[in-house]
């Protein structure tokens, strides 16, 4: 459970967001930014749930009465919210008619029938994306959420590193990756949300769906995988694997890839942008000829969500910070003969920063 200085802190930060802003309000449906200022993971019913945070208001957390034992049981604190209920054929959104508001900030991932339901209600409003505000706030983890999602990525390493216990020639995609799934779950997390196996040839297919494909000796096997901890934050993973002796020339390609993936980790200390250091790993492909074969970004942000700010990718020209969580990945895919990735958590700090992932980063031969 987030600790309520933690949440205070969150709380405060918000509506600090909104103190230019005149006569505003922040409207959160269930999702992770409101997970992320209330740390209850509500439901997303059809059922009205909404937070909403103004500069000089008590944060108001609106719920159906049939939730309220719910939220209390979440740890919503009353002393923080000011909770209040609705009881089934009534309008929930009647709560906000005396709310004269010339700025409504709403959750980009609200749904449309509770979007229109607002502009009902604040018909002479600007309505306003707020992604802008939390994504601000969440991209920048606290000593609390770092600690969480180092705990986290020690947990989908101990995935890792009993793989080769797992992967068996013989076996299919989708029979190890059921495997794999009740691992994710018996080291600790609550969900398992992807696990990819992609083998042979498949390995050149970055988000491959695991198939009937039976893994072969001689098969070059990408695992990418995650999960949600139980505090809310997620892991993600990738490392490749070979089914007997791997042959050369993938070993001298391997190398290259480790090499980049190692120097952009490295590179996390100075002063860079994202696309900054998406270029470092990228360069260092490109200059051994496997630049063409790399085929997505860098990285991507970590959180309460798999992917979300920052990304580390060449379009991304705003500095990264200290306490900015994301993903370092370069990969090569060569269609139809073989590909692989490496992928770790990396924290951002004051000259330095924190890999939250040690699981082996050699290629490890089953």
């Amino acid at each position: 459970m987030v600790a309520k200085n933690e949440l205070t802190r969150r709380i405060t930060n918000t509506q600090n967001s909104l103190n230019n802003i005149d006569n505003s309000i922040l409207l959160l449906t269930p999702g992770p930014n409101l997970r992320y200022l209330t740390d209850y993971k509500a439901k997303n019913l059809e059922r009205l749930t909404c937070l909403a945070i103004s500069k000089d208001r008590k944060p108001l957390l609106v719920v159906p009465e049939l939730e309220k034992l719910a939220a209390l049981g979440a740890g919503i604190d009353e002393n923080i919210f000011d909770l209040v209920t609705w009881k089934e054929g009534r309008n929930p959104y009647d709560l906000f008619t005396n709310l004269e508001i010339e700025n409504v900030f709403i959750d980009e991932k609200m749904t449309a029938d509770k979007v229109l339901a607002f502009q009902n209600i604040f018909n002479k409003s600007n309505f306003i994306n707020a992604t802008k505000i939390m994504t601000t706030l969440r991209s920048v983890k606290s000593d609390y959420e770092i600690e969480e999602l180092n705990n986290v990525g020690k947990m989908i390493d101990l995935v890792h590193d009993d793989m080769s216990k797992i992967i068996k020639p013989g076996m299919t995609e989708i029979e190890v990756s059921k495997k794999i799934g009740n691992k994710i779950l018996e080291v600790g997390h609550e969900t398992v949300d992807f696990v990819i196996v992609a083998s042979g040839k498949n390995s050149a297919s970055p988000h491959h769906e695991p198939s009937n494909k039976i893994i072969e000796t001689g098969d070059v096997v990408v695992v990418d995988i995650g999960g949600t901890s139980y505090s809310g934050y997620c892991s993600d993973s990738t490392r490749t694997y070979t089914i007997g002796k791997p042959d050369k020339e993938f070993i001298k390609y391997y190398e290259i890839l480790k090499s980049a993936q190692e120097s952009a980790c490295l590179a996390v200390k100075k002063d860079l942008s994202g696309q900054q250091l998406d270029n470092i790993a990228r360069e260092i492909l490109e200059n051994n000829g496997l630049g063409k074969y790399f085929t997505h970004r860098t990285g991507h942000g970590i959180g309460l969500e798999t992917h979300e700010e920052p990304y580390v990718v060449s379009t991304n020209n705003n500095q990264l910070v200290s306490g900015n969580a994301f993903s370092i990945e370069p990969g090569f895919y060569i269609e139809n003969r073989f590909g692989a990735r490496i992928e770790d958590i990396i924290v951002k700090k004051e000259n330095g920063f924190i890999r939250c992932n040690d699981s082996s980063r050699e290629l490890v031969e089953i």
